[in-house]
């Protein structure tokens, strides 16, 4: 039996730039998948979605974590969410951080908890260490190549 999409972050490296470049990541049943991230490549913030079969494969991606499962009856609902998830604000109405592709997922995740797409089982914040903490045990690694991406099944269902 298939297993149900999920709603996984994505961390990727900045090669020498502190921190990774957060995206959210939602596989189909095939490599494909649909992942949302903030980027400011043009001089101003823009967050688009975009089908990829490269983000599991992707050689700047550090890690790779399930943080929820997704009915494939609300994936529809899912990305109509995602989609329209607002970037044009200065600091993030939910934590009042500013803006930055991190505080866009974390937006983004809460909009899908709002909802009730996700259920989270902590705090966002409390999430947030935790996959930080992960994605920098496996940084250097994966951007010297002596390994590959993490990908971690948080057992979250």
């Amino acid at each position: 039996m298939p297993h149900p999409p999920s709603s996984e972050f994505a961390a990727h490296s900045r090669g020498a730039g502190v921190g990774f470049h957060w995206g959210l990541f939602i596989p189909t049943p095939t490599p494909l998948g649909d992942v949302w991230h903030a980027t400011n490549e043009s001089g101003g913030w823009n967050v688009k979605p975009n089908s990829s079969n490269k983000v599991p494969f992707s050689m700047s991606l550090i890690l790779a974590y399930k943080i929820s499962s997704i009915s494939p009856s609300t994936f529809g609902a899912c990305k109509g969410i995602l989609d329209v998830v607002p970037y044009d604000y200065s600091h993030s109405p939910n934590t009042g951080e500013p803006f930055s592709c991190r505080v866009w997922v974390k937006d983004a995740i809460i909009a899908l908890q709002k909802k009730g797409i996700i259920v989270l089982p902590q705090e966002i914040s409390l999430i947030e260490v935790e996959l930080v903490k992960r994605a920098s045990l496996h940084k250097l690694s994966v951007e010297q190549g002596r390994k590959s991406a993490q990908v971690e099944n948080s057992g979250m269902n």
